[in-house]
């Protein structure tokens, strides 16, 4: 979450009421964000250098807002790129997915997003290895059903996030550009 946060402040300055407002009118489907949460999240951004204290221009009282700083734009765009299995991967590849606009080159995109399914590949690859029948009674002729029905569940989900990733991918294969015989990016 810390970096989701950091991603959304890296283009205008945020208050802790305005990022707590962004989880309530949406994000909170990507990650669930207390107000604590977020200001805890704030605090070790701030701490950590990646984001600065500054005064919001519009404001007679002196609202803290946060901008993201040069090692934070780093540290996001490091993160960006490197999806870690420590992470739960859903909510990170989400997270990734909704900040992707912020980087500047197609490349770049490119290069997250096929991290992002490769991630997502590992992932079903070891969903799929799971054995449900591990615990199972000896003698029992298969495993009982709802433990296959939460496999099932996740072989699912992972599948539909591989092939949403693969499609996302898809657009951005260059497209060939009619000046200067040029490729670019949709």
């Amino acid at each position: 979450m810390r970096l989701l946060i950091l991603g959304l402040m890296l283009s205008q300055p945020r208050s802790l009421y305005d990022l707590h407002s962004q989880f309530r009118a949406g994000l909170s489907h990507i990650y669930a964000a207390s107000y604590g949460s977020i200001h805890r999240a704030l605090r070790q951004l701030h701490d950590a250098g990646d984001v600065d204290v500054v005064e919001a221009a519009d404001s007679s009282r002196k609202k803290k807002q946060y901008l993201a700083t040069g090692q934070g734009r780093r540290a996001w765009f490091e993160w960006m790129k490197q999806p870690h299995a420590a992470e739960d991967s859903e909510a990170s590849m989400l997270a990734r997915v909704l900040l992707l606009d912020l980087l500047d080159e197609p490349q770049d995109r490119r290069e997250v997003l096929r991290a992002l399914h490769q991630r997502a590949v590992d992932d079903l690859e070891e969903i799929r290895a799971i054995n449900v029948a591990t615990g199972v009674p000896e003698g029992a002729a298969h495993p009982p059903r709802y433990p296959r029905a939460a496999l099932e569940y996740g072989v699912r989900t992972s599948e539909g996030a591989v092939a949403w990733l693969a499609e996302l991918l898809a657009e951005l294969v260059p497209a060939t550009g009619a000046e200067n015989g040029r490729t670019e990016d949709r």
